[in-house]
Parts: C-alpha cells; structure tokens; sequence
C-alpha cells in the first residue's frame, strides 16, 4: 500500500514539473504582414516569454523550408541557409525579429516561426502565418470601355473596367452616382493571367437599362474602383450626359419660318406674268405713238387715214409684228414720213392764213 502511495506521489510530482514548463515558455505574438508591396523590405516579428527558461534556438521557415537560425551559444548566433525568394539581412536580424530585403513574388508563402527552450525540456512552441508580396498595377488607374458621351432613357449602358496586371489581382467595383451598383448589373469575368510572374487582369462589366432617376442634373456618374487591401486605392470616373430628344412642334415651326423666308416665292410669282421682252415691246411702242400722230393730225387726217390705209400700215404692220419680222425699221420710216406730212400741212395752213389777213385790209 505504500507503495502504491508512493507511486502516485511520483506521477503528481512529475505533472507538476510539465505543467511549469509549459507555463515558463509561451509565444507571446507573431507578426508576419499579410502584404508587402514587391521590391521592398519587410519585418518578420517572433515574440516570445521565457518566463526563467533558458532559450536554446529560435528557427524561421518559409513553407517548411528553415532559412534562418538563432542559437545564443554559436558565435556568430545568427545564420541564414539559401532559399529562393528569401534575401536575410543579418545586420538587423536578431533572436525577435528577422529583416528581409528586396521581396519579390517568391518571397511569398507561409512562415512559421521555432522557439526552443534549453535543456532538460527542450520545450518548443511554435506559430505561423502568411505573407504575400504585392505586385502593383502597371498601367495606372482601371480603364473604363464601351462607353457612349449620351444616352436616352430606355437606352441600355454596357461597359467594361479594367485594371492593370498585378499580383494578386486587384478588386474593382462599380459605383453609379456615387452609389454602389446593385449585384445583378455587375458582370464578373475571369481573371487574365499573363506572363511568366504569372500577373493577372481584373476585368468587372457593368449593364443595365437607363431610367429617368440615373440622371442628377441632366449628368449619370459611372465610376470604377480598384482595391488592394490597403496598399492600392485608384478610380476612374465618366460623366455621360442625357440626350434628350427634340419635339416634333419645335421642328415643324423652324420648317414653317424657313419656308416664309425662302426666296422661291417671288420667283415663282414673276416667272407667272412674264413681261414681253426685247424688240417687241419697243415696236408697240413705236407703233401707238404712230397711231397718235396720225389721230392728232389735223386736217390731212381724212387723207392721212386713207394713206395709212393704203400703205397698210395698221394691218401689215400689226401682222409683221405678230410674226416677228423686221419691224422697227419700217415703223420708224413710217413715223419720219407722218411726221415731214404734218410739218407740210402745217406750212401750208399758216401760208394760207397769212394770205387772208394780207387781203383783209383791201
């Protein structure tokens, strides 16, 4: 029985021991940043209580690969083994922290960090997390396509955005008038990878129908944003006008003016009664003031009459001019003849007047 006692004492004894090494070794915190822009630096941080213990070694590995190794006893302590994408600056490395230069997109994974305490335990415990290395966009802000400067109500708005090629692929939404785009107009599409880092292209589309309340001041907003945790914050953003139809009365009153202004309506109004031209009209002329001389003619005008009866002058004249002919010539021989007959008649009358009164005294 006593030894039974004994033995059971032995076991507590032994518990007791585990449980304070246990509590006299602990990880305090482990810092490992969840993104590190490409071509920079970057801290890895392993926190850690010895609470009395002795520290035996403190080891880093990336994807369980080990790349770094602190033993208090070596001289020098620290040591780093080859690793690709892993560049150790051993300068500002120490047991707590581990410096890394010049990341690249291998330096990406998982790392995990070792704290082991001295001997007779060799108590170790152990954390980890992952880091990835950001490659930024290349062709600076995302790129808005398939757009139009106007569109109508009922028009429909089909568009794309595109971010430049990065690691990993950025996110980008769509916002309309400051808004973000309701689910069902986005259209996701797959990511474009290229290259031999193996960059992608985001690539988010935008449809939807235009309705009278996307327009604010006559203006729609459509805005695209890409993202990157918090190291790439860009946007672009269109402003598209409303193309509003012009009305029909409009149109028909600007016609009705132009048509009151149009210069055809005194064309069409003077081509109607076209004026007689050239030659004609100077023998008509010619020919009344003809007719007048013989009408005013006094007392030769019975003789007159049948002289212009004779020579045909109102009938063959009147006719050459209906048929075009050679008229002027002869209507003004005929106005010189009428016109040298009354002078002489005239002659004639005052002779024989002047002959009376010459007799009247006797």
């Amino acid at each position: 029985m006593f030894g039974q006692l004994n033995l059971l004492a032995t076991l507590c004894f032994i518990a007791t021991l585990k449980d304070i090494s246990v509590a006299g070794l602990r990880l305090a915190e482990v810092r490992i940043p969840k993104y590190v822009i490409k071509g920079s630096a970057a801290q890895l941080e392993c926190l850690y209580d010895l609470d009395g213990e002795a520290l035996y070694s403190v080891k880093w590995y990336k994807d369980g690969n080990e790349f770094y190794r602190y033993v208090p006893r070596d001289m020098p302590p620290a040591q780093t083994f080859l690793l690709s994408g892993v560049s150790v600056d051993l300068h500002n490395s120490s047991d707590a922290i581990v410096a890394l230069r010049n990341v690249n997109l291998q330096s990406a994974g998982r790392y995990r960090c070792e704290v082991s305490g001295e001997a007779p335990s060799f108590q170790t415990v152990t954390e980890h997390g992952d880091m990835v290395v950001v490659s930024l966009p290349d062709q600076g802000p995302p790129k808005i396509s398939g757009g139009r400067p106007r569109y109508q109500i009922g028009d429909y708005v089909r568009i794309n955005c595109t971010a430049g090629r990065s690691k990993p692929a950025v996110e980008l939404s769509w916002y309309v008038n400051g808004e973000i785009a309701e689910p069902q107009k986005v259209r996701k599409y797959d990511t474009i990878v290229s290259g031999r880092e193996g960059l992608e292209t985001s690539v988010l589309g935008l449809q939807f129908r235009v309705e009278q309340k996307h327009f604010r001041n006559g203006d729609m907003k459509l805005k695209c944003v890409a993202s990157l945790s918090t190291l790439y914050w860009r946007s672009n953003e269109e402003s598209v006008e409303g193309d509003r139809p012009q009305k029909a009365p409009v149109l028909e009153s600007r016609e009705t003016v132009f048509a009151s202004n149009s210069r055809a309506d005194p064309v069409q109004a003077s081509s109607a009664s076209p004026r007689p031209s050239g030659p004609i009209s100077l023998a008509l002329v010619l020919v009344a003031l003809a007719v007048a001389v013989v009408t005013v003619s006094g007392p030769a005008g019975g003789r007159q009459q049948d002289d212009d009866t004779k020579d045909g002058m109102p009938g063959g004249a009147v006719a050459r001019i209906a048929e075009g002919g050679d008229v002027l010539p002869q209507a003004s021989e005929l106005l010189a003849g009428r016109k040298e007959e009354n002078q002489r008649a005239s002659r004639g009358k005052s002779a024989t007047q002047s002959g009376k009164i010459a007799v009247a005294p006797r």
